[in-house]
């Protein structure tokens, strides 16, 4: 109730009406004006009045409650128990002299008597009992009592719904513990009660997090954001939220106002620039984190995230610039040598051009790969699997196998891991090994074209269920019927079925699509060969070494077919 309204109301009731006509205006005269300066939150004026009031005339209680409570909101905890002790016996008034006491006590650290005290009340009438279990609330959370501060908040929420207080409390307390649809329900009556609290909707965003509902948690996040843009924990949450899911565009938005605003911490500039990262906006990215390498200086994660976006615009030369002088800073961590050894074994992509090829060996990039096994976490797959790949890549099969059966233990299933594996066993020639991983993967992804070319291919060159193989081949072929790749894998499985003619025209078209691979020039030769059109066959034989000279199978192919041509002249 509004103090005003409750001062006038227990004026017109209780005010003495015995007492002397005299005394009775002086008195009234003083109440009355110390009430209006109580309500104006002019405390020390009202101290005045109610003091006049009490000297007119001794004893009326509504005086000596008012100066109970106006001592107590001035700090003069000692005169407020005075005051206060001296209507324990009221009728009228024992009641709130109790709670008075009560918070007389808490204020002074006396927390077990504050308690014996509102206990004696609780249930009293007179008494508002959802403000009795509000302060018992309190101080239960304060002494740690998470049973009795939930019990107290329970009943208060009972007897009033929609307080601030109660229901913001009361959706920690379920949370912690795990009772998230009752967090969830506290924390929306929380925001009912008072629509502006952007940390009840933090908290809402977060328990929605934990029931998996991500879309529900980002609107809540919204809300808290936009209610306070500085909640430096909503926003990054928020942004986190946008960057797991692929908003990127909503990502940089949300921050690119707060980097105008210069609002954005290290770690929000950070993410911001991965956010341009990711939208391919490699430039505003590059700008924004070498800005940061020039103000805040050479700090590794910078320099991590700078050359790694030079890595990905084909700029190696540039990117193993940084690398370097990340290496001599944190030569300890697994994460700066791994662009260094994609870039030394071919494997991160084609470079941008000439001036960009890099300097570095591959005497350089075997000892920095070597340091990188020094480094890497044995218990991490993706290690494991990044290890696995370029040892395979550097035709070390024997360890990269290692490291990738290390890699599908700790992620089983991991379509990655699963696919390097197999082209792993098809290089050593363990077919059987390779076909079992690939099952796998088209047992579990049926209509995932590239598996289901693997999976022809490695049936093809086992020679045996080519029907099964075709059948792949022509669901890969009927979702990209212009792939090259897959041309080449269904022309082999012509070539092993006999069908060499047929074999030929979809080879011929399979390099019409790629352009030189040796692979497909060998298949060719092979396919020439045994249509007897050897000319046709030294040709595609002597493309196949051109393009990939370390092949030593097909050189000997071609060796064959040009010792023939010299025997039959």
């Amino acid at each position: 109730m509004n103090k005003t309204i409750l001062i006038f109301t227990l004026l017109s009731v209780i005010w003495r009406a015995d007492a002397s006509a005299g005394a009775e205006d002086d008195a009234m005269g003083y109440y009355l004006k110390g009430s209006v300066a109580e309500a104006r939150g002019d405390l020390m004026r009202a101290y005045a009045y109610y003091t006049a009031a009490a000297r007119a005339e001794e004893g009326n209680e509504i005086v000596i409650y008012s100066l109970a409570r106006v001592t107590f909101d001035l700090g003069k905890t000692g005169e407020a128990r005075e005051f206060a002790g001296r209507l324990l016996q009221s009728r009228e008034f024992g009641s709130r002299a109790v709670l008075l006491l009560a918070e007389v006590e808490y204020r002074e650290g006396n927390s077990d008597k504050a308690i014996e005290l509102l206990r004696r009340v609780m249930d009293d009438e007179e008494i508002p009992g959802f403000e009795v279990r509000k302060m018992l609330a309190r101080i239960y959370l304060e002494k740690e009592d998470i049973a009795g501060a939930k019990t107290m908040l329970e009943e208060a929420r009972r007897l009033y719904q929609y307080d601030l207080f109660v229901d913001y409390r009361l959706g920690f307390i379920y949370a912690e513990a795990g009772e998230i649809d009752s967090a969830i329900v506290s924390f929306e009556d929380a925001i009912e009660s008072n629509p502006g609290f952007a940390n009840a909707y933090t908290a809402l965003a977060s328990m929605q997090l934990r029931k998996g509902d991500r879309a529900k948690a980002k609107g809540a996040f919204e809300n808290a954001v936009e209610l306070d843009p500085e909640n430096r924990s909503a926003v990054k949450d928020l942004a986190d939220l946008y960057y797991e899911d692929g908003e990127y565009e909503k990502g940089a938005a949300l921050l690119e106002g707060f980097y105008r605003e210069k609002m954005l911490d290290e770690e929000g500039k950070i993410a911001l620039g991965k956010f341009y990262y990711r939208l391919g906006e490699h430039g505003k990215a590059l700008d924004l984190f070498k800005g940061m390498l020039e103000t805040l200086g050479e700090k590794p994660p910078i320099l991590r995230i700078v050359s790694e976006i030079e890595t990905e615009m084909g700029n190696f030369r540039t990117a193993v610039g940084y690398m370097r002088r990340l290496i001599e800073l944190e030569n300890d961590n697994f994460n700066n040598y791994i662009g260094m050894i994609l870039i030394a074994f071919d494997l991160a992509g084609p470079v941008s051009g000439p001036d960009e090829s890099p300097e570095l060996s591959k005497a350089e990039g075997r000892y920095f790969l070597k340091e990188s096994v020094r480094f890497h976490d044995r218990d991490s797959a993706a290690d494991t699997y990044i290890l696995g790949s370029v040892h395979r890549k550097a035709g070390d099969l024997e360890r990269a196998e290692d490291f990738l059966l290390r890699a599908e233990e700790l992620q089983p299933g991991d379509q990655r891991t699963l696919l390097e594996l197999a082209s792993l066993f098809e290089a050593k020639g363990e077919f059987d090994k390779a076909l079992e991983r690939v099952r796998f993967l088209h047992e579990r992804t049926p209509d995932d074209p590239s598996i289901s070319n693997f999976y022809g291919y490695l049936l093809a060159e086992q020679g045996k269920d080519l029907d099964l193989a075709e059948k792949l081949l022509d669901n890969a072929l009927a979702a990209q019927p212009g792939n090259g790749y897959f041309l080449d894998s269904m022309g082999w499985i012509k070539y092993m079925m006999g069908d060499y003619e047929k074999a030929r025209e979809i080879l011929l078209r399979a390099l019409s699509i790629v352009g030189d691979d040796p692979v497909i020039w060998e298949h060719l030769g092979d396919a020439c060969l045994k249509l007897d059109l050897r000319a046709e066959a030294e040709k595609a034989y002597s493309k196949s070494v051109s393009i990939d000279p370390g092949n030593p199978g097909v050189r000997v192919k071609l060796e064959k077919v040009r010792n023939a041509a010299v025997e039959s002249d």
